[in-house]
């Protein structure tokens, strides 16, 4: 056996011994480990928190449900059997009717209802007058009615039919409200000439 065939056997019985030794007397020695996981709990919170928002259906979010509103009273005004105007009520319901404003007009230009009819009740509101329009924004309502409102019944049935309309307006809004006929401010009223102090109010037909 030459030199190089005795060191090429040292060697080999070197690493040998070496091998022995670490797998079976060397219990504490262990091998490095790298871990690839993902080791950031923080950051792994945040992105499950952000999916959770991002990724929300309508059946996982909460149903806000709206409550109905409930009935609301409306005045309107007619004529008793003695001439005198009188407030009737009338039931507005605010989840059908768009205004409760625009509701108690319509009823006043429709009165009285046949009950009121059998107690005496009228109104100098000429058949055939028509809501052409009612606009209402937050600084002033207008009520727009056909020609047909200041038509027929003389002096004292044109001052009474725009006190229905004066004290109906008033008893249901704080907002200034205007009268006009046909598209026209009506500040002069039927054949007589009556003046009209707009928007309306209790003086508005005080000369």
């Amino acid at each position: 056996m030459n030199f190089s065939q005795k060191l090429g056997l040292f060697i080999l019985i070197v690493i040998s011994v070496a091998y022995v030794y670490f797998s079976f007397f060397n219990k504490d020695f262990e091998m490095p480990q790298f871990n690839w996981q993902k080791e950031n709990p923080i950051i792994d919170k945040q992105d499950d928190e952000f999916n959770a928002l991002t990724n929300q259906t309508p059946e996982e979010t909460e149903t806000v449900t709206q409550k109905e509103k409930s009935p609301v009273t409306v005045k309107i005004f007619i004529c008793d059997k003695s001439g005198n105007l009188r407030s009737v009520n009338r039931t507005c319901d605010p989840n059908t009717e768009k205004s409760c404003f625009s509701y108690a007009i319509k009823e006043l230009i429709k009165a009285p209802t046949s009950w009121e009819k059998s107690k005496g009740f009228t109104s100098e509101i000429p058949q055939g007058t028509k809501i052409l329009s009612i606009r209402e924004s937050a600084n002033s309502i207008m009520i727009d009615l056909s020609s047909n409102f200041e038509t027929g019944g003389g002096a004292e049935s044109t001052y009474m039919r725009v006190k229905q309309v004066i004290k109906t307006a008033n008893s249901n809004t704080s907002t200034p409200v205007y009268l006009y006929l046909n598209g026209k401010q009506a500040n002069v009223i039927g054949g007589e000439g009556i003046m009209l102090k707009q928007p309306l109010n209790e003086r508005s037909l005080d000369e």
